[in-house]
């Protein structure tokens, strides 16, 4: 049971669409990995919309410095020429590096714990060309933050959490800075919460939020490049020993998008692996 709890923290560090300790696919959570543990990820992203489809898949790397402090590194590959609104919840064409710092760990009673956590790392263009309106924007290297906080129990999981990406302006163009924020139910049914050796169920809901600045173009903002959507949906996290698998669907409740520029996104998919090396030192989160 140790050895599942611990593969459970660890995947609050898969890909932005991020699988996360005890789950979301979609939103932020607060889990680091251990000192000394190793994980992989790997996922397969897709947004549907009316003016086109973007499918990414990415795997990232992530290592636990301290038992609090996790660095994670994240390279994608993007497939598709969809006109859709930039976003930083899901994944899309751009490389990034960060580290996680856990700055609250409080057990408020057995089984239950109150957590935090901050998040900071560079995001670098990829080497595939943006789509849509953000096809002539100079791709410079951008900052993300984010901060999230939490409780779980054996049995509930809640956390909320926002973040910001800065892009610079370079060559008279600038790419869209980003707010996003997010808000994630999970629970984990007693009949599903089984040991190291058997397949352990969550089931969550995830509600997340962005919206984006203008896009810049010839040093003037795109009309009607703002854009405001809120998004909600299931999903689902398998774990089975040092393995798990995730995966969860949204659709919009809110956007105020303009539909000349962007079209209307209908959907977002996300499906998640991640694999932890679990370390000889590995303390109890």
């Amino acid at each position: 049971m140790k050895q599942l709890a611990v593969l459970a923290c660890v995947l609050a560090f898969s890909l932005p669409a991020r699988a996360a300790d005890h789950g979301p696919v979609f939103g932020y959570a607060t889990p680091v990995n251990s000192q000394g543990e190793f994980s992989f990820d790997t996922g397969l992203f897709g947004r549907y919309g009316s003016l086109g489809t973007q499918f990414s898949t990415g795997s990232q790397i992530a290592y636990g410095l301290t038992p609090h402090l996790t660095f994670t590194a994240f390279a994608p590959a993007t497939f598709g020429s969809g006109s859709l609104p930039e976003t930083r919840i899901f994944p899309g064409g751009e490389w990034s590096a960060g580290a996680s710092w856990r700055f609250l760990h409080s057990v408020t009673q057995v089984g239950k714990r109150l957590e935090a956590t901050g998040t900071l790392g560079v995001v670098v263009p990829g080497p595939q060309s943006d789509s849509g309106a953000l096809a002539s924007v100079h791709r410079a290297p951008g900052i993300a933050g984010s901060v999230a906080t939490g409780v779980a129990s054996r049995s509930h999981y809640l956390w909320l959490g926002g973040g910001y990406t800065w892009f610079p302006e370079t060559d008279q163009t600038k790419r869209p800075d980003t707010i996003s924020w997010s808000t994630v139910y999970g629970y984990r049914p007693a009949r599903l919460r089984r040991g190291y050796d058997q397949w352990d169920y969550r089931g969550l809901l995830e509600f997340t939020g962005e919206h984006t600045s203008a896009v810049r173009l010839s040093g003037a903002d795109l009309p009607n490049s703002t854009t405001t959507s809120l998004w909600l949906g299931p999903s689902i996290l398998a774990i089975f020993k040092n393995i798990a698998i995730e995966g969860g669907v949204q659709g919009p409740v809110f956007r105020d998008v303009s539909s000349a520029v962007y079209g209307r996104e209908a959907v977002r998919f996300a499906l998640n692996f991640s694999y932890l090396k679990f370390s000889s030192r590995t303390s109890t989160h």
